[in-house]
């Protein structure tokens, strides 16, 4: 389970988790059996601006080039591995296309920056690269080198702009009291002093419990790099309320963000899943033991976290301290709070569209890094209040298709989360749901799922593929050639080879 704090500033030794107008296209079709048009939303990724790509890039090598060169002293060699690492990491999630660089998106978040600069004169002197990340989870990080990530996992879920500046200087506060430099040069300055190597050969020469006496250094060690990051964080909290009382947005919003961030590893969508009406086919019923509790060793492992010290479990959480950060804010913020502050200064529609785009983008993102077991998910979520979506209906049966593969090739674990007992127990059903159901079984499940709403979504493109992909997989080979030809007459120029 990857440690992550709002607001992090990331230190590249830790251990990584595993609009924007989009195209949307609205096909209204009527019902046969009755007049009702149903809205189908059909959601594809924007083009990110190669341009912007390149120019941010180019800017990041640069700084990891001045950033070695300025190095010395004797664990020169070692901090310059953490910047390469760092660095590459950086590269990483551009070349994965991970980093959203859209320009719709990304002009809406320089909007915001803006509005955040030209009343706080310390920050535009700063080297910043501000980007939205498209990754799920709901965090920002300030990399330490100028590099600031804004996931999307977390605007989403925001409830207006002022809180999304908080974020902002937040994560620049990190940057401009240089913290994750600052717990780099203290990390290796630690484990390559004199004193830690010597409890290390000390621990080496050790006849018996070499493990455990290892595993208490290595704790302590921890410890206090969490308590100096939760510093950080008390810190970073308090010039981002400076920072944000000199603009037009409302301070009082740090605290109900802070307030929204202690629960926020929930899901948005506050909804059960119920596989069971997702895939119950009069052809192919559904079978309850694919979702019968048993008592599990993730179970037992959330009893036993029970157990742990609360310093230790408090650590699980993704934004830890909420509730004392508030404390230490609260007097403060009600001291600047202005009457002419408002929690939409830059472009409420805007942000709208942004956070319901954001939840395809999630999606789609997750689908495309192979991510498919939590693409599934978000997807099942949205489809209990849009049953009709023809992207959602779409990544469905793309997702079971792509299952079907990864366990036919026995690789799919490469594709799916294990169940744990830090997961929300509807994502855990689901997991829990993949792991015992058969090839055979995911066969069925796309083809009737997609087969089953075939009538309305017959002249997508996407939709039409997943199909026909779902035949081959059920063993429906003249089905599936008569698709073929269909699709083929559809989109003689399509993106599809079969």
């Amino acid at each position: 389970m990857k440690e992550n704090y709002i607001f992090t500033h990331v230190i590249p030794f830790t251990i990584a988790m595993k609009p924007f107008h989009t195209v949307i296209f609205l096909i209204l079709i009527c019902c046969c059996g009755n007049a009702v048009c149903q809205n189908l939303t059909y959601y594809q990724s924007p083009e990110d601006d190669a341009g912007k790509y390149k120019e941010w890039i180019t800017a990041t090598e640069k700084r990891y080039q001045a950033d070695v060169s300025s190095l010395s002293g004797k664990n020169k060699k070692y901090l310059e591995q953490i910047f390469k690492d760092r660095f590459e990491r950086i590269k990483k999630m551009y070349d994965q296309k991970e980093i959203l660089t859209e320009k719709a998106a990304n002009g809406y978040l320089q909007s915001l920056l803006h509005e955040i600069v030209k009343s706080n004169q310390a920050i535009g002197q700063l080297e910043t690269r501000v980007v939205f990340s498209r990754t799920w989870w709901p965090n920002a990080s300030s990399m330490g080198e100028g590099t600031i990530i804004f996931n999307i996992g977390l605007f989403y879920k925001l409830q207006n702009e002022s809180q999304a500046a908080f974020v902002l200087c937040h994560e620049l506060a990190h940057l401009y009291l240089n913290h994750s430099n600052n717990a780099i040069n203290k990390y290796v300055n630690t484990v390559y002093s004199d004193e830690f190597q010597k409890e290390l050969k000390k621990i080496n020469k050790s006849e018996f419990q070499k493990t455990q006496q290892l595993e208490n250094l290595t704790k302590a060690m921890a410890f206090d790099s969490r308590r100096h990051s939760r510093e950080h964080e008390t810190e970073a909290d308090s010039l981002a309320v400076e920072w944000l009382k000199n603009t037009s947005f409302d301070v009082r919003e740090s605290l109900s963000c802070l307030n929204l961030l202690d629960s926020i590893d929930g899901d948005k969508y506050n909804v059960t899943l119920s596989l069971k009406n997702v895939f119950n086919f009069q052809e192919y019923p559904f079978q309850d033991k694919w979702t019968k509790e048993e008592k599990s060793l993730f179970g037992t492992l959330a009893e036993s976290s029970e157990a742990e010290s609360r310093k230790e479990r408090d650590s699980l959480k993704t934004h830890p301290d909420c509730s004392i950060r508030i404390g230490k804010l609260k007097d403060r913020v009600h001291q600047y709070h202005k009457q002419a502050s408002r929690a939409f200064v830059v472009n409420e529609k805007q942000f709208r569209q942004l956070q319901n785009d954001f939840d395809y983008e999630v999606i789609d993102f997750c689908y495309r890094s192979d991510n498919v077991s939590r693409s599934l998910y978000y997807t099942l979520q949205m489809l209990e209040a849009q049953p009709f979506n023809a992207y959602l209906i779409t990544n469905t049966g793309r997702c079971i298709n792509k299952l079907f593969v990864g366990q036919k090739n026995h690789t799919l674990s490469k594709l799916i989360d294990m169940p744990s007992p830090f997961n929300d127990k509807n994502y855990n059903t689901l997991l829990e749901f993949i792991q015992r159901v058969r090839l055979t079984d995911l066969g069925a499940f796309s083809y009737y799922f997609l087969q089953n709403r075939q009538s309305n979504l017959m002249a997508n493109e996407d939709f039409l593929a997943a199909l026909i992909e779902s035949k081959t997989n059920f063993n429906k080979p003249e089905e599936k050639q008569q698709l073929i030809e269909t699709y083929k007459k559809q989109f003689p120029s399509g993106k599809y080879r079969f």
